[in-house]
């Protein structure tokens, strides 16, 4: 289970990472230096990629938020119905006794 500071500071290091990547990518080089001052610049990949970088972002962020489970719940707890009194009752039983069945009243209790 993930601490809420370091759950914290996990996103504002993907936040800053996200920010960092995008600036780089902003930032002129030679040969994009050379294909602006001949074309100018193209506003659409620009744009695409600053949407392309925030949709990772947030990818990102979500796969590292923890999973909670379900909210609270009121448990309503019913009051169980008493058991069903015990009945018992005699049986009768043939027992081997050493010489032959004798019969025997027994017990039954359920």
């Amino acid at each position: 289970m993930l601490h809420r500071t370091s759950s914290r500071s996990f996103r504002v290091g993907v936040a800053s990472a996200a920010l960092v990547s995008a600036l780089v990518a902003l930032g002129p080089s030679e040969a994009s230096a050379q294909y602006y001052s001949r074309r100018g610049p193209s506003a659409g990949a620009v744009a695409a990629g600053v949407v392309g970088g925030l949709a990772l972002g947030a990818l990102a962020a979500g796969a590292a938020r923890p999973y909670y489970g379900p909210g609270p719940a009121y448990v309503v707890e019913e009051e169980l119905p008493p058991p069903p009194p015990r009945r018992c009752w005699y049986e009768r039983e043939d027992v081997w006794d050493g010489y032959g069945y004798a019969p025997r009243r027994i017990r039954v209790c359920r």
